[in-house]
């Protein structure tokens, strides 16, 4: 990190205010994928009460995938534009909204909607993280900051369908000993995954009231960063400008971008082959290693859980080899290379698995490579964005979402016409393409001005 002789020498302490922020994104995190999961955990209860097909609930699946791909960009754009204290704040309320709205829906069609504007709310969440994370963690802290943010990430995935059924579980045990008369008599009478859409999309309010009046955009406008912190910050992310280059010029040198067209694409395909663990794995336990759906809580958690310490460890990994050698692009390509090649391999063997416990062993190794690398390509997708992080990451984002609403399409039409064998094939072939893209990839460069690199200084 860049030294100043005033700074070292001065005895007053540095604080560690972006330790704060980072722990209200990385509930931010959690909150993204638990919300959006815990439907798969009440997908059979709400099919029964609002009599919904199976092809019906595939739909309502996808709007919220599609809806989410195509808002990523205005949600990122916003945030550029007035900031990320009020953005987020904004996602976050809007997805609550729909999130309790989906326990109120009657049919197919009013979950359709409250689906896909959960999608609309939820857009342009993770851009914002970026931005606040371009602005306020120096860039050998980035691809840790984006560790614990895929970990928490992966584990509200991971926990969702188990917080969620316990939960309903617990509604119903309250309800049962419960009369219908009374004060307690709506309690009593709505269906339990009511009233626990109700209670998770009021989760998302609480964090808002916590977090709107305590952040700040900029460092700089928070009164509890010392002088030591704020120098600390400024001098590792080098200089930040205020201003934006015309929107024309913006989305010129943003198409134009290869490092941001290989992330897009990494994304893209890494999503589709990451997409097998929160759609088909459970499917897979129960036709192919006969475990029951309900039986299959942990075993589905575990390579998501997996995949969240992979996170971690690859981000603390990465920051270290770019802080010790310098090479920036080195340091980031090495460990989504490796963690794709070694998700595809371990993608092709499960398909000569022999038992469950086998199975879910290599689905974790799967898991778990494959987000070895999540971090750096975080860390890289912020870089790549600089001051324009929020709609960068948001045409990124929103093309690798893409990945994930046509995934349900090329699965099923792979599965009906080939089988199991070919569709670990197909998410076999995805890693590997994703792995390729990194050979354009450039996160030394913002993608706004091609003769603009980063200090050497900052990565030191």
């Amino acid at each position: 990190m860049l030294k100043d002789d005033a700074y070292a020498q001065t005895s007053e302490p540095r604080t560690r205010v972006r330790v704060g922020v980072m722990a209200f994104l990385c509930v931010l995190s959690f909150l993204t994928y638990y919300d959006r999961q815990c439907i798969v955990r009440a997908q059979e209860s709400i099919q029964a009460a609002l009599a919904i097909s199976d092809e019906q609930m595939g739909i309502v699946f996808g709007t919220f995938w599609l809806a989410y791909a195509l808002f990523e960009i205005p949600g990122g754009w916003m945030g550029d534009r007035v900031g990320a204290r009020f953005t987020i704040t904004r996602i976050v309320l809007a997805w609550s909204l729909f999130t309790v709205l989906t326990g109120a829906a009657t049919g197919f069609y009013s979950l359709l909607i409250y689906r896909f504007l959960f999608g609309v709310g939820e857009a342009g969440a993770y851009p914002n993280m970026a931005r606040i994370q371009s602005r306020w963690l120096p860039i050998t802290e980035r691809a840790r900051a984006g560790g614990l943010l895929w970990l928490t990430a992966r584990w509200g995935a991971a926990f969702a369908p188990i917080i969620f059924g316990t939960m309903t579980r617990g509604i119903g045990s309250l309800q049962a000993n419960m009369g219908e008369s009374g004060a307690g008599s709506w309690f009593a009478t709505t269906a339990p995954w009511r009233i626990a859409f109700f209670v998770s999309g009021a989760i998302g309010v609480v964090w808002c009231l916590a977090f709107y009046p305590w952040f700040r955009d900029d460092p700089a406008q928070k009164e509890s960063v010392s002088p030591k912190e704020l120098h600390h910050i400024e001098g590792g992310r080098g200089p930040i400008e205020t201003g934006h280059v015309g929107d024309s010029r913006v989305w010129f040198r943003l198409l134009s971008s290869p490092s941001a067209w290989g992330l897009a694409i990494y994304f893209f395909c890494g999503g589709i082959g990451w997409s097998f663990f929160v759609s088909w794995m459970p499917r897979y336990m129960k036709e192919v290693q006969h475990v029951s759906f309900e039986n299959s809580e942990w075993s589905s958690a575990l390579p998501l859980i997996c995949g969240g310490i992979a996170c971690f460890v690859g981000g603390m990994l990465s920051d270290a080899f770019v802080k010790r050698s310098g090479w920036r692009r080195v340091g980031r390509a090495v460990f989504p290379v490796t963690g794709c090649l070694v998700a595809a391999a371990a993608m092709l063997a499960i398909r000569h698995a022999e038992t469950a416990r086998s199975a879910t062993i290599l689905m974790c190794v799967a898991a778990a490579a494959f987000d070895f690398g999540q971090a750096a390509s975080w860390a890289s997708m912020v870089d790549v964005g600089g001051r324009n992080a929020g709609i960068a990451v948001g045409f990124m984002n929103m093309v690798g979402c893409l990945g994930h609403a046509v995934q349900p399409y090329i699965g099923a039409r792979v599965f009906h016409t080939f089988g199991w064998s070919a569709l670990f094939g197909v998410y076999a072939a995805a890693f590997l393409v994703a792995m390729t893209t990194w050979a354009i990839i450039n996160p030394t460069r913002a993608f706004y001005d091609k003769r603009h690199v980063l200090p050497a200084a900052a990565i030191s």
